[in-house]
């Protein structure tokens, strides 16, 4: 389960670098998107973190503990 939820991450952030807007948050009800051209800064932060928090989620395997 958690491996699929790191893929999706890592997907979100993939899927940012490709169309050149992510996703970070909400203003109440209206999402907060950046974009490669309105504000390079917080896009590249925002790829980066749904990337590494992607890897991470992969890479820490909590299954491997979960049994034991």
């Amino acid at each position: 389960m958690f491996a699929i939820l790191g893929l999706v991450l890592i997907a979100v952030g993939a899927w940012g670098l490709l169309t050149g807007k992510v996703m970070a948050g909400s203003r109440g009800f209206k999402a907060n998107t950046y974009t490669r051209e309105d504000n390079p800064v917080l896009f590249y932060l925002f790829v980066a973190m749904y990337v590494l928090a992607g890897v991470f989620v992969v890479m820490s395997k909590p299954w491997s503990w979960a049994g034991s």
